[in-house]
């Protein structure tokens, strides 16, 4: 008898500590959205680091074969002024090497400001979201 009861309160207590049917469901939906949007971070968040790496990479390939480029040059200069105008043809080299310094320079400004920010996307569904829920869509 004492059981009966025991496992009658038990269950009523078990029905109360769980959500109403429509409160789930709205807890599970909201569930389901908050993996979406995690989801959609995480896939940005790799694309946006390839997408780094891969560039950087390039970068530092065509940045070293310049730069051999340019020191094969140079050592051609100075090697054909070597008898004449030796100081010339170093300092021309020099001032080459620090004009690339300023324009290789400009360029990795110009690119991180034009890249896009980092989950964009996530940030502008979210927004969205939040626009739909205030009702202002």
């Amino acid at each position: 008898m004492i059981e009966e009861e025991d496992s009658e309160a038990a269950a009523a207590m078990g029905d109360a500590a769980q959500p109403p049917g429509s409160l789930r469901g709205l807890l599970a939906t909201a569930v389901d959205a908050l993996k979406t949007r995690l989801d959609l971070i995480v896939v940005e968040a790799e694309l946006y680091l390839l997408r780094t790496l891969q560039t950087l990479l390039w970068a530092l390939a065509a940045l070293a074969c310049a730069l051999l480029a340019c020191v094969f040059v140079i050592v051609a200069i100075i090697a054909a002024l070597w008898d004449t105008h030796r100081i010339a043809g170093v300092l021309g080299g020099a001032g080459l090497f620090a004009v690339l310094t300023v324009v290789f320079g400009m360029l990795t400004a110009r690119t991180l400001r034009a890249r896009p920010l980092m989950l964009e996307k996530t940030l502008q569904q979210l927004e969205h979201d939040r626009r739909k829920l205030d009702g202002t869509e």
